[in-house]
């Protein structure tokens, strides 16, 4: 629903009056990686899973549409089905430790718990990235890098990264519709069917995206514009951003609460996996 009270980011639409846009591009970033990097220090599932509620919490907050994440529900299985897989096939044990036979395959219950634990991790990533993605544009992006000192050269590179990116995403979506209108149906094909069907979209899309990013090389060099490093360059964009209070208190949480969790971590093993919840279930279950 593409309208104008709708801005366009790298992976749809969300509104104009969005929450999350009273925040600095600086501030998102740090969001971003502080949801997606806090869970690495910690191994209690409960734990990891209240970061991955709250990444829930801020797409309601900031208005993004959820059925958007259907799109990405294949994913979400097949990582699943990967997961659980290795962790079968290839245990994590305890010296010492008995398994439980189910179905002829020996279960551990530390391969269980790691499974859950690094289960947990990425999918709070993942979840956190679409949402990172889902509530910014390219330029808030570069803004952000920017205002972290990020080098010229580094910064264009990954504007033009981060627009291709979505205008692959783009054309996905009208040879989806076309496909559509032509009276093609996804829903009654079955995995294996869709599978195949799948990298006829990636020869059109990627010779899209050549001929695209040939066009942008000659617009570039048609407008003269130097990629190397030529001294101090005016930056119009980062003059529309400002910090304001609520930055400084969020970004000051955040490095408190990333400082905690590591020290605590790695000094102390709080949130070790023997001290979960879930290793007491299980140890009650197996």
């Amino acid at each position: 629903m593409k309208n104008e009270n709708m801005k366009k980011t790298v992976l749809g639409f969300v509104p104009i009056k969005s929450p999350i846009y009273a925040l600095h591009p600086v501030t998102r970033i740090v969001l971003f990686i502080a949801l997606g990097f806090i869970p690495l220090f910690i191994q209690m599932p409960e734990v990891n899973l209240l970061f991955l509620l709250l990444v829930l919490i801020l797409f309601r907050i900031s208005q993004v549409n959820l059925s958007q994440l259907k799109v990405y529900l294949p994913v979400i299985i097949t990582l699943t089905c990967f997961l659980l897989a290795s962790y079968t096939i290839f245990p994590t044990k305890l010296p010492g430790e008995m398994p439980i036979h189910i179905a002829g395959f020996p279960i551990y219950k530390y391969s269980i718990l790691w499974s859950i634990c690094i289960y947990i991790r990425i999918l709070t990533l993942v979840l956190s990235s679409i949402f990172f993605f889902s509530t910014n544009r390219e330029r808030d992006i570069l803004v952000g890098l920017r205002s972290l000192h990020m080098p010229f050269v580094a910064s264009y590179f990954l504007g033009l990264t981060l627009r291709a990116a979505g205008m692959f995403m783009e054309d996905y979506q009208i040879v989806r519709e076309a496909e559509r209108a032509r009276g093609l149906d996804m829903a009654s094909m079955s995995w294996f069917k869709k599978l195949k069907h799948f990298p006829m979209y990636m020869i059109p899309l990627f010779t899209l995206a050549i001929r695209r990013s040939e066009d942008i090389s000659i617009g570039l060099y048609a407008k003269g514009t130097q990629i190397k490093n030529i001294g101090v360059r005016p930056d119009y964009l980062r003059s529309l951003f400002k910090f304001n209070k609520l930055d400084v208190a969020i970004n000051s949480v955040i490095c408190v609460v990333f400082i905690a969790v590591a020290f605590t971590s790695l000094a102390f093993n709080t949130f070790a996996l023997s001290h979960s919840v879930v290793n007491t279930i299980l140890g009650n279950i197996i």
